[in-house]
């Protein structure tokens, strides 16, 4: 289901986005060569090089990137085969559906059939109907963008019009909807236990469980999946009813200021029969797990469910961000660059000029911080994803890598 339809004019204009594309070409020099093998996850490997440099071919014609994506794909496959690929995990961010979505980029009108993607439709049927079936409390990397089923099924939306691949999806959305329901005593199904905390500090400050509010680890990931497929007319049963439910969860979950909308990272569950809680501050500005990434959750749900309450509260949410100060990163997983991709995508939604005008001092801001460190190759850390998000904002070329971050 690729974002096929280009906006009808850049979000930037004129100098403005000149100097985003002058900015582009300092961070990707000029073609050259390619290795012969290179690591094939795309949080930091040669998948979002891939998106990258076909992006760029896209937006840049004729000058080589398109020589340079086929390369890193290649590279990628290679380095699947060194790691093992047949045996590979499904995953979207370090597994097969990452080279598989790679793949699918260069060339989505008649994607290829490859062996990354017939072992990841085969696993991500069989895990979802695990994860349907696991007690309450899944472990987040069950189900979760990053390593889980959401993030397998961001992937599979890219082929629904496959068979197999529409089969795995459905078996995907199923065990989505499952996950949303059966509270217990209160607590959601998809509660992350202590035990399952794997940082010690976090797990000391969260003695009882938690429940994670974003994009990349929690539940703003699957009702994104969900929405999206809502919308496109992928459906199954209880699916509507699920993005009601999760939405309407995280619009109670706010923890507003006096900017606006916010949201914490995680809710501490209480202890058995004891007092609720008090919620942590608000998490930082990131896609990951603040603010910007479950806002666009919202705005998402609120139209596949042609509800514009609920995507009032999610374009309130993303101004408050930025009036806020801005993430420390540069990269698209925690910081300026996924805050631009997210801002360039309401900009463009809802043609407001307080949002156009945001995504022109994001790019400043990325410059500037640009000139003081360098960003290694990655997707969601580094120079790849910056690259994109710079590209969403100066050209009418449609992003539709972002589907990666369940963006669109």
């Amino acid at each position: 289901m690729p974002d096929s339809t280009p906006p009808r004019t850049a979000v930037l204009r004129d100098r403005a986005a000149a100097d985003a594309l002058e900015l582009v070409s300092g961070l990707v020099g000029r073609p050259r060569r390619v290795p012969a093998r290179v690591h094939p996850d795309l949080a930091d490997g040669g998948p979002g090089l891939v998106l990258a440099f076909r992006q760029l071919d896209r937006c840049l014609p004729g000058e080589g990137w398109g020589a340079m994506a086929e390369g890193y794909l290649a590279a990628s496959v290679e380095g699947a085969a060194r790691l093992g690929g047949p045996t590979a995990a499904p995953g979207l961010f370090g597994g097969l559906a990452g080279l598989a979505f790679a793949a699918w980029s260069l060339s989505p009108a008649a994607p290829p059939r490859t062996a990354a993607h017939e072992r990841v439709v085969e696993q991500a049927s069989l895990r979802a109907r695990a994860l349907a079936a696991t007690p309450h409390g899944p472990p987040p990397r069950a189900f979760d963008v990053i390593a889980g089923a959401t993030g397998t099924g961001a992937y599979l939306l890219c082929r629904y019009d496959e068979p197999a691949a529409r089969a795995a999806l459905r078996d995907v959305l199923t065990a989505l909807v499952a996950l949303s329901g059966a509270d217990r005593a209160g607590t959601p199904h998809w509660f992350t236990p202590p035990e399952a905390i794997n940082d010690p500090d976090r797990r000391a400050r969260f003695p009882h469980g938690a429940l994670d509010c974003g994009v990349a680890h929690g539940i703003a990931g699957p009702l994104s999946l969900l929405s999206l497929a809502l919308g496109g007319g992928v459906t199954v049963p209880g699916q509507r009813a699920a993005v009601v439910r999760l939405a309407g969860w995280l619009a109670a979950r706010r923890t507003d200021d006096a900017q606006g909308p916010d949201w914490p990272a995680l809710v501490p569950l209480p202890p058995p029969g004891g007092p609720t809680p008090v919620c942590p501050p608000a998490a930082r500005a990131s896609w990951c797990r603040g603010a910007p990434g479950i806002a666009r959750a919202l705005w998402l749900a609120g139209t596949a469910l042609d509800d514009a309450p609920l995507r009032a509260l999610a374009v309130r949410a993303l101004k408050a961000v930025h009036r806020r100060p801005p993430p420390d990163g540069t990269g698209l997983c925690h910081g300026l660059a996924g805050l631009l991709q997210i801002t360039v995508r309401f900009a463009q939604d809802t043609g407001d000029p307080e949002l156009t005008g945001a995504v022109a001092a994001l790019v400043a801001a990325s410059a500037a911080r640009l000139k003081a460190a360098a960003d290694g190759p990655g997707f969601l850390d580094g120079a790849a994803g910056t690259v994109l998000a710079l590209l969403s904002a100066a050209t009418r070329v449609p992003p539709d890598w972002d589907r990666a971050l369940l963006l669109s």
